[in-house]
């Protein structure tokens, strides 16, 4: 399936591409391109373009040149740092402390992806929010939970990589939160107060939002009720999870 730059709405453009499991299942993957009030653009994500999304986002930007940031998002989305690098040489690099460490050749900007300053710089334009009550970086490769959620306040869309997932799937049809959360969450008293906390907050963050974008799904999420509904609803199906793990650990 053949890569796609959809509009989703003025000034944000989301990028579906691909990504396989071990060279064989696609599970698909994003990246956003968004422009900013002044005129010039940030790219949510890596992802290596070509052909005619190449040419199009080539065309949006001055051939690139008015692209200002790239911000990666997701510690464990490191696979096309270097290319999308490549293709923008003259945008300032973000990502989290995993990023640089993935890819410690690259021209990194001293602040990371999930760092208040940083977010404080994009203010008129992004709303960031990272999870509470887990690590952003966890020692394990294989918990892919958390990642910095964006919003594009304009076009009121919201970025997400795998932190939430949506599923087609007839009986699992609907926005998730990741199945690694159980392991994400921190074995110690308060972190299920933490992360409810921080989901309702993200609830209330989604109030008023009309597009969402999320990764490793080759289609655009198809919502039958608002964000903040479906966001809300996500963390109800996680909400017996969280009570056991606040009666085990505090």
């Amino acid at each position: 399936m053949a890569d796609e730059l959809i509009r989703i709405a003025d000034g944000f453009y989301n990028i579906r591409g691909a990504f396989k499991l071990a060279g064989l299942i696609d599970i698909g993957t994003q990246a956003s391109l968004v422009q900013l009030q002044r005129g010039d653009f940030v790219l949510l994500d890596s992802y290596p373009l070509t052909g005619e999304v190449a040419q199009r986002v080539l065309s949006l930007t001055d051939h690139g040149r008015a692209v200002r940031a790239i911000l990666n998002l997701h510690p464990f989305h490191t696979t096309h740092l270097a290319a999308t690098a490549e293709q923008f040489p003259k945008a300032e690099l973000y990502g989290t402390l995993r990023h640089k460490q993935q890819a410690p050749s690259l021209n990194w900007q001293a602040l990371h992806t999930d760092d208040r300053a940083l977010h404080d710089q994009f203010a008129d334009d992004l709303s960031f929010t990272v999870p509470r009550g887990v690590d952003l970086i966890p020692h394990s490769s294989a918990l892919h939970f958390a990642s910095v959620l964006a919003v594009h306040n304009a076009s009121r869309t919201l970025h997400v990589d795998d932190t939430l997932s949506w599923s087609s799937l007839p009986l699992m049809k609907g926005l998730s939160f990741h199945p690694t959360l159980r392991f994400a969450l921190h074995k110690r008293p308060g972190a299920a107060a933490e992360f409810r906390s921080w989901a309702e907050q993200l609830t209330s963050m989604c109030a008023g939002l009309q597009q969402l974008c999320t990764a490793h799904a080759r289609k655009l999420p198809e919502l039958d009720v608002s964000i903040e509904h479906s966001v809300n609803a996500a963390l109800g199906r996680v909400s017996g999870m969280l009570d056991a793990h606040a009666k085990r650990y505090g």
